[in-house]
């Protein structure tokens, strides 16, 4: 595996880390077989708000398992939002943030392909004052 297949996944909720998908701990048989299963469902086609997508992209599915993953956290579906995590993370390996933003009654989602996550750091200032006490 190379280092896009083993960063983790990160999932930032309003600029905060929320979740984390670590890609090199492997999955049970049955944890592969629900993956392929939802394959098989994404590939025959999927709605995304009024289209109906027949042939839908990597990026489509994407988008799809983002916005049902934004669904699942808004109802605390621990299983659901597992699964969706493992889905993004094991079938897009190049994807290392998944940026969600809810204000109110709207919901942005972002996704990252090119930056992995970094916690922000508080910066702590010291006057000049201050300084030249110690």
């Amino acid at each position: 595996m190379n280092s896009a297949e083993t960063s983790p996944l990160v999932i930032v909720i309003n600029s905060k880390k929320a979740f984390e998908y670590y890609r090199d701990r492997p999955l049970s048989r049955k944890q592969i077989n629900d993956l392929e299963k939802a394959d098989h469902k994404l590939n025959q086609g999927l709605r995304i708000g009024r289209e109906f997508i027949q042939s839908p992209t990597d990026a489509d599915k994407a988008l799809f398992i983002a916005r049902q993953l934004v669904f699942a956290i808004q109802h605390d579906d621990d299983g659901w939002i597992a699964f969706l995590c493992a889905l993004l993370a094991c079938r897009y390996p190049q994807l290392k943030q998944l940026k969600i933003s809810i204000r109110e009654d709207q919901v942005s989602i972002e996704l990252i392909n090119d930056k992995t996550f970094v916690d922000q750091a508080p910066v702590r200032f010291i006057s000049k004052k201050d300084l030249n006490q110690n």
